[in-house]
């Protein structure tokens, strides 16, 4: 099955070598890939991928006019998307897995094989990270962990207030908690004014950020 791919950024010699890396040479084990579209900035981007609905989209980090990161929540909706950066920093990291990047690669240690099987992974739903970006990740979970066990020891809740911050950080709506925990709506409700009084918040998004030690 081809896998439909757009490449985006600023420099056209870099979109040339990523399309011959992709397209030319012996076949990319896996499957053929044909690039359907290209954008030398974010807001083009944004055309482009609207217009052809690439599998994946290889995204550059700085570009002109409106960079990877400002677009690529837009983008995400749309197709999955590789990061492509020379900036290996955390921040840089952090803020492209949150805004819904399928995976990361960072140009300075790409090859032909690498891009390849990222491809191939993020087209078929999972993900790739460079190891760089892998360890940014790990390292965040870790401290995630930390922050929230600290929360449980300092707030004192109980192991079903627990469960609902765990559901809580990871957007479920109250609907959506009652099925997963098997209670009435009414009744999360009733735990989670509990859980706010016990953080010391008045809504939801106040309690998050407090059960993971952000505010």
């Amino acid at each position: 099955m081809t896998i439909r791919v757009a490449v985006v950024d600023d420099n056209p010699m870099v979109r040339a070598g990523l399309r011959a890396m992709l397209e030319l040479g012996t076949p990319a084990p896996g499957g053929p890939i044909v690039v359907v579209a290209e954008a030398g900035d974010g807001l083009a981007a944004l055309d482009a991928i609207t217009d052809h609905r690439p599998d994946v989209t290889l995204l550059d980090y700085r570009m002109p006019v409106a960079d990877g990161l400002e677009v690529l929540s837009r983008l995400a909706d749309l197709t999955r998307v590789l990061l492509l950066t020379s900036d290996d920093s955390s921040d840089v990291i952090s803020g492209a897995l949150a805004r819904g990047a399928s995976g990361f690669l960072t140009h300075n240690a790409l090859n032909r094989e690498e891009l390849l099987q990222a491809v191939h992974a993020v087209a078929a739903g999972e993900g790739w990270l460079a190891p760089v970006a892998a360890a940014v990740a790990v390292r965040q979970l870790r401290e995630r962990a930390e922050r929230e066990s600290a929360a449980r020891i300092r707030f004192d809740l109980t192991r079903r207030e627990r469960e609902l911050m765990d559901l809580l950080v990871r957007g479920l709506t109250n609907a959506e908690i009652a099925g997963e925990l098997v209670l009435s709506e009414k009744t999360v409700k009733n735990h989670l004014n509990h859980v706010y009084a016990k953080l010391g918040v008045r809504h939801r998004t106040q309690a998050v950020a407090r059960w993971q030690g952000r505010a």
